[in-house]
């Protein structure tokens, strides 16, 4: 496909006057040089060769320089196409829905005007709340349309399906589609699976249900411990030969004041110089919001900056995976919220550690 931009940077402005006025300025500024300059510079050669030497430097100078801005302008704009795309899918997820308070945190390996395969989004269905986080295999765009296509799925049958397990039978059923649809003969659809993790929370019941598709196990923050919500994993969404195991649905206690952090692989996965993998549970115990004990909504993206901040510790710098990060505690009384509107809310991807 030819490329618009070339011509849209170089289109003309419709004033073709202007443009012959100008011409006609430096031929004149061309002839006065002619008589002014050239025949001196004939008479001395050495001037001639220092002049001829400046002149050029100043027009590579100047050619890079242009080649830098225009560089510089197409970054800006992938970046900004890159944000659009990626909150147009992952939409600001509420402070408050249900009986939840919620925060969240989104990097793209590659880091801002990237795009990856982490994802989440939430959903109401009556008086219950249904939550997913996930990571598709692979990294960068190729595999944005299958994080498009679960989300898709997740935000259509998420207020519909009767129970957890009908609602991962959904998403596995329209995965599947999606893949038979979309087939690409340079990706092995072998190899096209999406880990996942379903939650539900109904308003008044101490107990969640879980469905885990071959997802990090939740940590579960109570009273100044730590424990990972442990269970019977399901296979990843996509795989066709494991189809037949079903998703097994459990559930845990959720009480008043606990945090939950769901998490995706690029968290736990992450090296220091020794190339130790993040030990996690080790680190939650020193985390300042733990150790204070029940955590308010308002506090949870401050308590996702300080587990950033302990990443970065550990590993030197963010982690070149994908990672996504959702913090939800329970409150006392349930409320239901919309999403936030664009612009009055703080930030979701606590930027103060962004790695571009």
């Amino acid at each position: 496909m030819p490329d618009i931009e070339q011509y849209e940077e170089e289109a003309d402005d419709g004033q073709p006057l202007r443009h012959l006025a100008v011409a006609g300025g430096a031929a004149w500024v061309l002839a006065v040089c002619a008589v002014c300059v050239i025949l001196p510079l004939y008479i001395h050669p050495s001037l001639a060769c220092g002049l001829a030497s400046l002149v050029t430097a100043v027009v590579v100078a100047v050619m890079t320089g242009r080649r830098k801005d225009r560089y510089r302008r197409g970054a800006a704009r992938a970046r900004v196409v890159a944000d659009t795309v990626r909150e147009t899918l992952l939409r600001p997820l509420p402070e408050r829905i249900g009986a939840l308070g919620l925060a969240s945190v989104y990097r793209a390996c590659g880091g801002r005007g990237q795009v990856g395969g982490d994802l989440y989004a939430v959903a109401r269905k009556g008086g219950t709340t249904r939550l997913i986080i996930g990571d598709v295999c692979g990294k960068g765009l190729p595999t944005f349309e299958d994080v498009a296509a679960v989300l898709g799925a997740f935000r259509e049958w998420a207020p519909r399906a009767a129970s957890l397990a009908e609602l991962s039978a959904r998403l596995e059923e329209s995965f599947l589609r999606h893949l038979a649809e979309g087939a690409d003969p340079a990706r092995d659809t072998a190899e096209r699976f999406v880990t996942a993790l379903l939650l539900e929370v109904r308003d008044g019941e101490r107990l969640a249900h879980m469905v885990n598709h071959g997802h990090p196990p939740p940590v579960r923050a109570r009273r100044g411990s730590v424990a990972l919500v442990a269970g019977c994993p399901s296979p990843p969404l996509g795989l066709r030969a494991l189809r037949e195991c079903g998703a097994v649905e459990e559930r845990f206690e959720l009480d008043p004041g606990d945090t939950l952090l769901l998490y995706t692989d690029g968290l736990v996965e992450a090296r220091d110089a020794a190339g130790h993998c993040y030990p996690l549970l080790d680190r939650a115990m020193a985390w300042r919001w733990v150790r204070q004990g029940p955590a308010d909504y308002e506090c949870l993206p401050d308590a996702l900056g300080e587990i950033l901040r302990d990443l970065v510790d550990h590993a030197g710098a963010l982690p070149k995976d994908d990672l996504a990060m959702v913090a939800l505690t329970r409150m006392e009384e349930p409320a239901a919220a919309l999403p936030r509107p664009a612009g009055e809310s703080r930030r979701e991807d606590t930027g103060q550690l962004r790695q571009d």
